[in-house]
Formats: structure tokens, sequence, C-alpha cells
């Protein structure tokens, strides 16, 4: 069967980002096809090259059910290179990760993350306690290693792995890639982390403050999804009484009322209440715009 590699770019925000690294991928020669997901709705911005796609959903979709609605749009390919539109990769780097995918067993592959600090991260283990991602301190290996989990910002998926565990879509942001690569490791594939680098700006788009509310909801939905009643216990009573008071003094000292505050609390709320289907988010979402300014 013919190789084809698609790059499934989640756009929210300002285009100029989304535009420069679309038109990057769309004059390599590795990748086939380069779409976009504007999960902001807008329109087909002019400078964005004409052999890019670009997808407007209904709504906004999230990280995972963004990727999962470009993927859709090419069900042929081999393939599929989930981006965040703030990440800078080479060809060298996507030749290696694409080459390693391809082999017997394996189902996901990043490359290992830097920005200007030095290493950003890029895969590690979870916690015993509370099942948080654990990212590097140290240099990874100089060779290729497993991993507990590799991060969504980019990420190498294999067609096949893709289609038996498709990325849970419910969590909206934040948590799907750990819970995805889990969910193909416990599946039988691979995940591995390349020591060719790829570069994180980490200029996010999202509102201050809204990551207070999908962590902690995410969190607690990520230890329920995992059967693991003694630890969401554990998270729910950190989260109650550790991290929300916590966040209350936090916000009293800066004088800025209690919006963070008010944020990770219904983080725990709903991480306690409804699980929605792992196809899609909740239609309200983003449901951190109840609470917080979302631009």
């Amino acid at each position: 069967m013919t190789k084809k590699s698609v790059a499934v770019i989640v756009h929210y925000g300002p285009t100029g980002p989304t535009i420069e690294l679309a038109a990057r991928l769309d004059r390599s020669p590795l990748i086939d096809q380069v779409v976009a997901v504007a999960n902001d709705l807008a329109a087909r911005p002019g400078a964005l090259p004409p052999g890019v796609a670009w997808v407007v959903p209904d709504r906004n979709l999230g990280f995972g059910g963004g990727f999962r609605r470009g993927a859709e749009e090419y069900p042929s390919a081999t393939a599929y290179i989930l981006l965040n539109n703030d990440i800078r990769i080479d060809d060298a780097t996507i030749e290696e990760c694409l080459e390693i995918v391809s082999r017997d067993g394996v189902g996901i592959v990043a490359p290992t993350l830097v920005n200007a600090t030095g290493l950003q991260s890029g895969a590690a283990a979870t916690t015993r306690v509370l099942g948080a991602p654990r990212v590097l301190r140290v240099p990874p290996r100089a060779d290729i290693q497993d991993a507990d989990w590799v991060t969504g910002a980019v990420m190498f998926i294999r067609a096949e792995c893709h289609r038996q565990v498709p990325m849970d879509a419910r969590f909206f942001l934040g948590w799907e890639d750990l819970e995805f690569c889990r969910r193909a490791r416990r599946a039988g594939w691979r995940v591995l982390l390349s020591p060719a680098t790829a570069w994180h700006s980490g200029g996010g788009t999202i509102p201050s403050g809204a990551y207070g509310y999908y962590y902690t909801r995410n969190q607690l939905w990520f230890a329920r999804l995992q059967r693991w009643r003694v630890r969401a216990a554990i998270i729910a009573f950190w989260s109650a009484l550790v991290v929300l008071p916590r966040t209350i003094v936090l916000d009293l000292v800066r004088r800025r009322g209690l919006r963070l505050s008010t944020l990770v609390l219904h983080g725990i709320v709903d991480g306690l209440g409804r699980l929605p289907s792992a196809s899609a988010p909740f239609l309200d979402e983003p449901r951190a715009a109840r609470w917080s300014q979302w631009g």
C-alpha cells in the first residue's frame, strides 16, 4: 500500500501562526496533505496556500475532536501528524518520526520538544498517586525509547492505531493525549519518543485561567475512565481541600476577585458529574467561558 501522510493542524485564534506552519508543511515532500481545522469557525484565510485544506466544523470541537474531524477528511492516510500551530518542525525530524511510526507495532511517535529554555517535555510516566503527567526533566536518551505518553503538541499517529482507538474528544482541552497513549498501549501499540527535536514556542491562544478549569475537570475524568476509584477520590479531595483554598488565597492576594477559584470549583463539580460520549465534547464547550472571558 502506498504510504500517505496527512498533517492536521488544530487552529484557534490568530491565523498568522497557522498559515506559517501550514505553508512550511505544504512545502515538505514528506507530507501529502495538510489540513487545518478551524475550531474558532473562522473563514479560510486568503494567505493560506491553495493546497492546504481548511475545515470549518459546526462548532468548537476542542483539540481531540478537531483532530478527529481533520482525519475524517482523509481516511486513506497511513499516518497522521497532529500539531499545535505553535510548533516548528523540520523535514529531518518529520522523516525520522514517519519512519519510526511505520515500524511494526508502533502506534504513536513524538519528537522531543525544546523551547527557549532548553528541554520542554515530550514524554514521561504518570505520578503514582494522582496519575498526573510527569514530564521529562533531563535530556532523553540518544536513541528511541518507549514512553507512557507523549504530548499532543506534535504527535505522529499510525492510521490503523487511530482507527482502533481514536482520540477521546470529550476532554476538549488537556489530558486527551495522555489518555489516548494509555489506550493505545493497552491495545498493544508501542508509544515512542524520538531524540529528533521540534520547537514548541508555547504561544497559547487559550484565555488565562481556563486551564484551571480544564486541568481540574479532566484530571478527574481521566482517573474515572481508568476506573481508579481510590485515585479519583484522592484527586477530588486534593482539589477541594488543597488546590481550591490555595487558589482562593492567590485570587484575594492578587485582587482579581475569585475568577480562578470559580473555574477550579466548577472543574471539580464537572469532573465528578456526568461524562459525555467519547466521540464529541459537551455541546456548550468551551464550558470555561461560562465563568471567564473567552477570546
